[in-house]
């Protein structure tokens, strides 16, 4: 007869509250949206509205870098993206309020200019549109991208009309969160800017790494990858070397060949050539002595003085050089000049 096990009773609770469960991990990532939320709104009041932008690109850096399971803490690391983000993020935010207003004033007004409303009603909403959808993308690439503020808004603007179903989907978000406000405004405040980020960032990031795709690798994973490249090069290394080594002795090898196989040449034949007639080389050392003590007569004045006569006239030597004047450089006339001459 088979036996059949009983399942322990408890063990799937055990499971659902232990450190790996579900309780424990959908739970926390409540909590830091909670604790996410709540430092958004405090430092976005205490600079009584102008430091959203800095709060806004703070969050993003906290919240895309927990849903890359990047270690941290949420306080100090939004602290440090507040600091760090502040001046662009704040000027940034300054220009699309101003921008708003704009929009905003001109709709308002928009019977003054008549018959042209209906051309620049139109034009209104498209820059709304637009202004809100660069929004979207330009405050996380604040957070995770150090550029340039020019090439931020270049950038988000090609961003947001490229991957126009991640910006409409990042816009449906934000507009829910802003009608929760509504309905349900002390509790949306402290849950929905963090749900907000967090939901975003998934969609934000998928794009960013399209571009980037080495962004937020897991540390591990990074290293192991560059100790396997390493390791791959070296292999490489190896094998170009012993390569070399064998190509370096096979041309070795038929260098000696050849060298056996041709025949050297036979040696020439060494000849004397005499400089001296037998006359002029002396026979012994006896004749050397004889020739010291015994020299020739030496010759008459006159004839010495022919000799070095006709040897000058053979070979007169260095001429002093001919005097020539040097000329006066002409000198470098203008057109002011040549006026003055002619006057």
């Amino acid at each position: 007869m088979k036996k059949t096990s009983i399942p322990e009773r408890g063990t799937s609770m055990r499971d659902f509250f232990s450190l790996e469960g579900p309780f424990n991990k959908y739970g926390g990532l409540v909590a830091d949206m909670i604790i996410l939320s709540f430092m958004w709104l405090f430092f976005s009041v205490i600079g009584f509205g102008i430091t959203i932008g800095a709060s806004t690109s703070a969050m993003f850096y906290v919240s895309t870098r927990r849903i890359a399971n990047r270690e941290g803490y949420i306080t100090r690391d939004f602290w440090e993206a507040f600091k760090a983000n502040f001046k662009k993020a704040t000027i940034l935010w300054l220009i699309a309020i101003l921008l708003m207003w704009l929009i905003w004033f001109n709709v308002t007004n928009i019977d003054a200019v008549g018959g042209m409303a209906f051309i620049i009603l139109p034009a209104q909403i498209i820059l709304f549109v637009e202004i809100t959808f660069m929004s979207i993308y330009a405050f996380p690439m604040i957070a995770r991208f150090d550029m340039g503020l020019k090439q931020i808004i270049k950038t988000s603007f090609f961003m947001a009309n490229r991957h126009m179903l991640t910006s409409l989907s990042c816009v449906v978000l934000l507009a829910a969160g802003v009608l929760s406000f509504f309905i349900i405004a002390p509790l949306a405040l402290f849950l929905a800017p963090g749900l907000y980020a967090t939901l975003a960032s998934y969609m934000i990031m998928r794009i960013f790494k399209k571009y980037r795709p080495e962004m937020d690798k897991d540390p591990v994973l990074e290293i192991q990858e560059i100790e396997a490249k390493k390791a791959e090069e070296r292999r490489w290394r190896d094998i170009g070397t012993i390569d070399e080594n064998e190509e370096q002795e096979k041309n070795e090898g038929d260098i000696w060949t050849n060298l056996g196989k041709t025949e050297s040449p036979p040696p020439e034949e060494i000849k004397v050539v005499e400089t001296e007639t037998p006359e002029e080389r002396p026979s012994s050392p006896t004749s050397i002595i004889e020739k010291a003590n015994n020299p020739p007569p030496e010759l008459p004045l006159e004839e010495e003085v022919d000799i070095w006569r006709k040897l000058r006239e053979m070979d007169p030597g260095p001429q002093p050089e001919k005097y020539v004047p040097k000329k006066k450089p002409k000198k470098e006339t203008t057109a002011e000049d040549d006026f003055w001459a002619s006057v």
